[in-house]
């Protein structure tokens, strides 16, 4: 919802998307622990969280996208991948998600990614996960030009939400700058075709 709420604060329209899939595990948010004979769909969850306003992600497609925001928790770490956090298990993403998240990094859009949301991304780069301490300032985020990343620790590196908004709104407007960026960088590309 923090995203959702700097994302319209800086006058941004976002489309919401989430794999129709049924839920790698379920989990009592109360307690911390599983609960193995209930089932939940990741498109309907997400669809509770965003209240309605999402689409299935075989419905979108991402070349009419600008960039890809990665919320945080452990939702898209282990809906997104098969065998995460499970002993003798190899992890890998979910094919339509790794296409899907891999058109992104692939053509350089702008990535923002938010806590443990960098898993996938990071997977499909083949990078190493690094838990750095979160930043003394909440605003300073880690920004990888030249793949066009922007990273904010989010929850998992602070608790008050109030920091947590911060890092997620300065995340945002580096993924919007980055937007503009990239715009410029193909709008001159175009021009020096055309003079030719």
């Amino acid at each position: 919802m923090l995203t959702l709420l700097a994302l319209e604060a800086a006058g941004e329209k976002p489309v919401l998307v989430a794999p129709d899939l049924p839920q790698d595990r379920t989990v009592d948010h109360l307690t911390g622990d599983a609960v193995p004979d209930e089932r939940r769909g990741v498109l309907r969850e997400s669809a509770r969280l965003a209240r309605g306003r999402i689409e299935p992600l075989s419905a979108v497609r991402p070349d009419d996208l600008e960039a890809l925001i990665i919320p945080g928790g452990y939702g898209p770490v282990v809906n997104f991948s098969i065998g995460f956090a499970r002993l003798q298990e190899t992890r890998r993403i979910i094919p339509e998600v790794e296409a899907f998240v891999g058109h992104f990094l692939q053509s350089r859009k702008p990535v923002g990614l938010i806590g443990l949301g960098e898993v996938p991304a990071r997977s499909l780069l083949g990078q190493e996960l690094e838990m750095a301490p979160p930043p003394a300032d909440p605003r300073l985020i880690a920004v990888d030009r030249q793949r066009r990343i922007a990273h904010t620790p989010g929850l998992a590196g602070f608790t008050r939400l109030r920091d947590v908004l911060a890092g997620i709104e300065a995340m945002v407007a580096e993924v919007l700058g980055m937007i503009e960026e990239r715009g410029r960088e193909e709008s001159a590309s175009r021009a020096g075709r055309d003079a030719r």
